[in-house]
């Protein structure tokens, strides 16, 4: 009598589900895939928007899965149940508690977003611990764990929107599910793009893009404060994705209300494991690291980012000059008006703080030079020729880039991954970096004398690539970051041998006639794979060492 009142497509994806979820807990013990998500919460880390429900629905999971635990049927009843539960509305009002908005999802009310909120959950540890015995000893073992926490999660966030049943908690996973495809399958995947997509239309549909705080009838607090921080970080992943990927955003701040989460109290702070529950700062020196805090600031850079974009693609206006002048000091006041301790001042390795706060402060530092990054690119026509100004960006950005990868054990993800802060980050920090270096292989007396450093930042980044302990060929962004790193060995294969001098071929000329200039005057924000192919041709790298076959 199971799914009589399903349609067959919804009777389709509940069968798949309920398969999936019975391949799952055959094959990885629910005891130990809740220990498991508990171990990977306890390192200070957690889903960035999900975080005030992933314990709850982590712990509700071995209570879930015991009544129909000696029936053939099981998984389908399971199913059903969980469909049933999806389908009612989540009730709140002005002076609802979170407590009391949580228990329509957890207990005997579980439904498939709670379910699909501990399986990310599972997802994501699976890529920040490498070996918990009770699950897996070997890679292959992880790996298995991860696809299968991935497919189910992916089935019961499809179960759920099948049913039209929107709901704050849908768009809650579906944000995280966004986010797991961008460690399981690649910031460049078209599965990771199409789901950002997905996600900000469900969100517009629901109307975070509205004033949440002028909602009728009221809402209450804590989810206003969910609705600002989903829009916020939408919105800034929505601008980084479009930059990474070279193209166009989705969402624009004109045709939003334009929003950031309230700055966290004391009692909300996170990623410090001492933190006693209920104290408050007494001073900005104490105000609480959180991922509510990094999601403000990078939806402040990303504003400025937005802007710059726009600025990028008009660059013949009359005030061309007046605004990125206004970008400039905007962008240097917000990162004055940050707290104090939110401003990383001195080397990484120098921070004594906990891993979360120390990852926390280095994605806040690389996301303001990011943006300072992207406002000296405004200034290029092409990037076959960066300036001294863009080039004291990159330097600073390759070096704290470097900085995470040596102290990566010591680092716990406090929003965005090491894979990230590489690519986003430092890959182009280091492009730009050979970019200036060849420059100057044809014009000796244009030297830089403070290459030394620079020059160790870039030996460090490749070594530490190719030992294989950071990204492997099975890895989403092999092939870019792979790619790039045999552009630079190249290069700095070069400078080992010949040293920095000046090239007996007229490549000068070659730069501003040939194609390999005019490739870079097509997209200056673009630095993925391609850019490195083209990089690899660059006349002066040839002429150093002609030996070597173009990448």
């Amino acid at each position: 009598m199971l799914m009589q009142s399903q349609s067959a497509g919804e009777n389709l994806l509940l069968i798949q589900g309920a398969d999936v979820l019975r391949q799952l807990l055959n094959t990885f013990p629910l005891a130990a895939m809740k220990e498991f998500v508990m171990f990977w919460l306890a390192t200070g880390t957690n889903l960035s928007l999900a975080e005030p429900f992933t314990e709850k629905c982590t712990e509700n999971m071995t209570r879930l899965f015991t009544t129909f635990s000696q029936e053939d049927n099981w998984h389908l009843a399971y199913a059903q149940r969980l469909t049933e539960n999806s389908r009612k509305p989540l009730q709140f009002h002005g002076m609802s508690e979170i407590s009391e908005f949580s228990a329509q999802f957890l207990d005997q009310n579980f439904r498939w977003e709670s379910l699909g909120i501990f399986l990310s959950a599972v997802s994501r540890a699976t890529i920040d611990i490498s070996f918990f015995p009770p699950l897996f000893k070997t890679e292959n073992d992880q790996f298995a764990l991860r696809k299968l926490a991935t497919r189910l999660s992916d089935l019961a966030l499809d179960i759920a929107l099948s049913l039209d049943c929107l709901n704050d908690l849908q768009i809650v996973l579906q944000y995280e599910n966004f986010i797991m495809h961008t460690h399981v399958d690649g910031d460049q995947s078209y599965h990771s793009w199409s789901r950002l997509g997905d996600v900000i239309s469900s969100m517009f549909a629901i109307g975070y893009h509205e004033d949440v705080e002028k909602t009728k009838p009221p809402i209450p607090t804590f989810l206003a404060e969910l609705r600002k921080t989903a829009w916020a970080t939408m919105y800034s992943a929505d601008k980084n994705i479009a930059l990474f990927l070279g193209r166009p955003p989705r969402m624009s701040k004109r045709f939003c209300h334009f929003q950031l989460p309230s700055p966290p109290k004391g009692s909300e702070r996170i990623g410090n494991p001492r933190h006693i529950q209920g104290e408050s700062p007494t001073s900005e020196l104490d105000t609480p690291v959180s991922y509510r805090a990094g999601i403000r600031w990078a939806t402040i850079c990303a504003s400025l980012k937005e802007d710059i974009m726009e600025l990028l693609r008009d660059k013949q206006r009359e005030d061309f000059n007046s605004k990125a002048s206004y970008i400039q000091k905007k962008a240097e006041t917000e990162w004055q008006n940050l707290p104090s301790n939110f401003r990383l001042k001195s080397s990484l390795k120098e921070c004594s703080r906990y891993a979360f706060e120390r990852d926390f402060l280095a994605g806040l530092r690389l996301d303001y030079l990011h943006t300072l990054f992207l406002l000296r690119l405004l200034f290029h026509d092409t990037l076959a020729r960066p300036d001294p100004a863009i080039l004291d960006v990159s330097d600073q950005m390759l070096a704290l880039v470097v900085e995470v990868i040596l102290l990566r054990d010591q680092l716990v993800n406090s929003g965005t991954g090491l894979i990230w802060k590489i690519a986003h980050f430092g890959l182009p920090a280091a492009g730009i970096i050979l970019l200036s270096m060849l420059k100057q292989t044809s014009t000796v007396n244009e030297i830089r004398s403070t290459w030394s450093k620079t020059l160790l930042n870039l030996g460090i980044f490749v070594a530490q690539i190719q030992v294989g302990s950071i990204v492997r060929p099975s890895d989403p962004n092999y092939a870019l970051i792979s790619k790039a790193t045999q552009t630079i060995e190249r290069f700095l294969n070069s400078m080992q041998r010949d040293g920095i001098q000046s090239s007996t071929q007229p490549s000068s000329q070659m730069e501003e006639n040939g194609d390999w200039a005019a490739f870079f005057s097509q997209d200056l924000c673009d630095f993925e794979t391609d850019f490195w192919e083209n990089l690899a041709d660059h006349p002066s790298l040839l002429a150093l060492d002609p030996t070597l076959p173009s990448l």
